[in-house]
């Protein structure tokens, strides 16, 4: 990894994305932490660490982030051993869809992979740029698969999707209404803040600026009343 790297500074000294932890739920949390898309496994740790009687459960698609992050769940074995991974992008459905990744970790470009059919955040020159190719990724709803696991209440769910923020919670209705998770997401067009208040809206969610990263694209948190 480089280190140089300003966003891989941030997280070796534990201050990438800072403005989420004053946010979240505070230490005693009742339930399991979704971390969807995971990227390297920061925040998935990050999670792990802040709530350390609680299972943490990771959702990342792309292979090359897969692999970075398994070597770091190997560097923290303790925090490891309460965190799962699922290889899937969750949607509202299941199945398969065409995937458009970076190759590479270390220039950063890996965080910006993205599903076909949605509005990427960046321009398409951007991508070509950095060498993204498309890739198969199985797709998963995620009240299919928290029924399946057993997993009961979730109490926290962290999204960084890169414009499927709205597809991901389509695919979570059962889950938002049985859990009432705090919702933590980065959001990546207006459309998908729409988008978002049209489907929180309506189960009583309040949704709250954190913090705009560009005119078209803020972090913002959702919480139930």
């Amino acid at each position: 990894m480089d280190i140089t790297r300003p966003a891989f500074l941030e997280m070796r000294n534990g201050a990438y994305d800072a403005f989420v932890w004053s946010t979240i739920p505070p230490l005693r949390l009742e339930g399991v932490v979704l971390d969807i898309g995971a990227h390297v496994g920061y925040t998935t740790l990050a999670f792990a660490a802040i709530y350390p009687d609680r299972k943490v459960i990771a959702f990342e698609p792309n292979p090359i982030n897969l692999e970075r992050f398994r070597q770091n769940l190997a560097l923290n074995p303790a925090l490891g051993e309460r965190i799962s991974v699922h290889e899937v992008a969750l949607s509202d459905n299941d199945g398969e869809a065409v995937f458009h990744s970076s190759g590479s970790v270390d220039d950063e470009t890996s965080s910006g992979g993205h599903l076909d059919g949605i509005t990427p955040p960046l321009d398409t020159q951007v991508y070509a740029k950095a060498g993204f190719r498309s890739i198969t990724v199985p797709l998963r709803r995620l009240d299919d698969m928290a029924q399946a696991g057993e997993w009961g209440r979730i109490a926290l769910m962290k999204l960084d999707v890169e414009g499927a923020e709205h597809l991901v919670l389509a695919g979570s209705s059962a889950v938002l209404e049985r859990s009432r998770p705090v919702l933590s997401i980065e959001v990546h067009s207006v459309a998908c803040m729409l988008a978002l208040g049209g489907i929180l809206r309506p189960l009583g969610y309040e949704l709250r600026l954190v913090q705009e990263h560009r005119p078209s694209r803020a972090h913002i948190v959702a919480i139930p009343h």
